[in-house]
């Protein structure tokens, strides 16, 4: 930026021919400066020091306040020690004067260009950190002697510590005796080996409680490696207790005396108890084969397919006796309900209650 429009102009058209990759957006006046910055992405600001009302330092001062990381070049004719040393002070990237040939263009292209590239370089670096800092996973890096070099809060979290304490601090300090020897003898001669690990372990909060965790290793060129764990006790243990609840439906179903059975809106058994099985007489596989109208013959068959097709159709409760013909032809009485089940407002399959008659 600088008052002397047709010397922007000139800088403008000497960089772009020295760096085909520049773009310049020159303005003449601070306000119209600080507007280009906010309305467009600017990677280095190059500004005059004498202008009229607000000269370079005024304008530096304010991009500093909303920009403060932005690469600003002060190139001016007016140089002295005092202007450099304020310069300098107020944060100034770079300070040039201007010089009477063309070369001077060609070092201000060579500094925008090796300052642009460290403000891009600091800034991907910056976006890295963030996204570590803000992972929901816990994300730790240790340096060759297993000591953790960082680690974000979510890491520190899921063992229950202060993250400043765990810093530089080894591994070993996190899991109990029987899991460090594991990690000895077998996780990280893998991880040397292969590169990564990735798999379950159990942790150590600093009060000494057990922690299951999901942990992946990936191993850095350095000796160190780079850990991502996630907290998975809980997970385990509503595991756990689905497995329970299963297994007490299991119980339950088969201790009744009536068939109980589901199959799909594809008439596909996907559910059965043991008492279906056993008076049927078919095994597993074959069973997951059928379908439920296989278990009935002639007229009934005919009866039982209409039954089917209104419950998934209609989604009906139905209720039909008829003849349920075992795998050796045994003919046998029974009632049977039907009873759709559906999945927000679709019907998906049935379940099914058969009750023998008596004959």
């Amino acid at each position: 930026m600088d008052d002397d429009s047709s010397f922007v102009d000139l800088v403008e058209t000497f960089l772009e021919r020295e760096r085909e990759e520049i773009s310049v957006r020159t303005e003449t006046a601070v306000e119209d400066g600080m507007s280009a910055l906010r309305e467009e992405r600017i990677d280095c600001v190059i500004s005059d020091y004498e202008m009229p009302e607000q000269d370079g330092l005024d304008f530096l001062e304010r991009v500093r306040d909303e920009f403060p990381d932005l690469p600003f070049i002060l190139f001016t004719g007016k140089g002295d020690e005092e202007i450099a040393s304020e310069a300098i002070t107020a944060g100034v990237t770079e300070y040039l004067q201007k010089g009477t040939g063309t070369e001077q263009y060609t070092v201000l292209a060579n500094r925008v260009e090796n300052l642009v590239e460290k403000y891009s370089a600091e800034r991907e670096v910056f976006r890295g950190f963030l996204a570590l800092e803000s992972a929901q996973e816990g994300i730790g890096i240790l340096n060759d002697e297993g000591e953790y070099v960082y680690l974000n809060q979510a890491y520190a979290e899921v063992y229950d510590a202060d993250r400043d304490e765990l810093l530089h601090s080894h591994w070993e300090t996190l899991y109990p005796e029987s899991e460090t020897e594991r990690f000895r003898r077998e996780i990280l001669p893998t991880l040397e080996s292969e590169g990564t690990w990735t798999g379950r372990s159990v942790g150590l909060t600093t009060d000494g409680e057990r922690v299951a965790e999901r942990l992946s290793l990936t191993h850095l060129d350095d000796g160190g490696h780079v850990c991502v764990v996630r907290d998975v006790t809980e997970e385990r243990r509503r595991a756990e207790q689905l497995r329970r609840e299963q297994r007490f439906l299991e119980t339950a179903l088969n201790t009744i005396d009536d068939l109980f059975y589901v199959f799909d809106d594809e008439r596909n058994y996907v559910r059965w108890n043991d008492r279906f099985e056993a008076v049927i007489g078919y095994s597993e596989s074959e069973i997951r084969d059928m379908e439920p109208t296989d278990l009935f013959e002639g007229e009934t068959r005919a009866e039982i397919d209409a039954a089917i097709d209104r419950i998934l159709s209609d989604g009906e409760r139905v209720v039909v006796e008829a003849d349920l013909v075992t795998n050796d032809g045994e003919p046998l009485p029974y009632e049977f309900t039907g009873v759709p089940v559906s999945d927000d407002g679709e019907t998906i399959g049935v379940v099914g209650i058969g009750r023998r008659l008596s004959t």
